[in-house]
């Protein structure tokens, strides 16, 4: 898998598919943990083994998970990776249609809910006076741009992120490392 290798989401169906509480995990799970088996992918997400084969399935059958059978001891195990490093989509990216757009909306609804949910949780938490309090990034601006300046604020931002991505891929594993969670959203609106 190249480093660059992004995968725009045109159909509804794959959009669709990342829009489920289950499936959505799954994939989180593959990028943060790479690839695994159903065993180890119910170790690591608590679901049943046999909702995790349909879910993968669904996976495959949208092109976001892939097989990896280099990975198989023996022809009875089966291996799944991510089919991309980042997937992207949005309206924008998906036929006009209302049913497009109406899947779209309640894909990004449901991943916004998601990542507010994940904020909640790390502010929930008991111990707020250690290092990763310290370190932690809350921001935001009131910019006044154009679409074009949006577009290359949002490409900036991406290069910086791929450029840690890939940094974190290469180093040598710390104990002290973890797991980060990074969104950012930028839309026009008003105060």
């Amino acid at each position: 898998m190249a480093t660059d290798d992004v995968r725009t989401l045109t159909e509804a169906r794959a959009v669709a598919a990342l829009a489920n509480p289950a499936r959505s995990r799954l994939l989180d799970s593959l990028t943060a943990e790479g690839p695994a088996t159903a065993s180890v992918l119910a170790e690591r997400t608590g679901l049943a083994v046999g909702s995790i084969s349909h879910h993968m399935k669904v996976l495959a059958s949208a092109a976001l998970v892939e097989e990896a059978p280099e990975l198989a001891r023996d022809r009875r195990e089966r291996w799944w990776r991510r089919a991309a490093r980042s997937i992207t989509w949005g309206r924008s990216t998906l036929p006009p249609d209302a049913e497009s757009q109406r899947q779209a909306v309640a894909a990004e609804e449901f991943m916004l809910a998601r990542q507010v949910e994940r904020a909640r949780t790390w502010l929930e938490r008991s111990e707020q006076d250690d290092e990763w309090s310290r370190a932690e990034l809350s921001t935001d601006s009131w910019l006044r741009l154009t679409p074009a300046e949006l577009q290359q604020l949002s490409d900036e931002i991406n290069q910086v992120v791929r450029r840690w991505k890939e940094r974190g891929r290469a180093a040598t594993p710390d104990e002290q490392a973890e797991h980060v969670f990074l969104f950012a959203r930028a839309f026009p609106s008003r105060p």
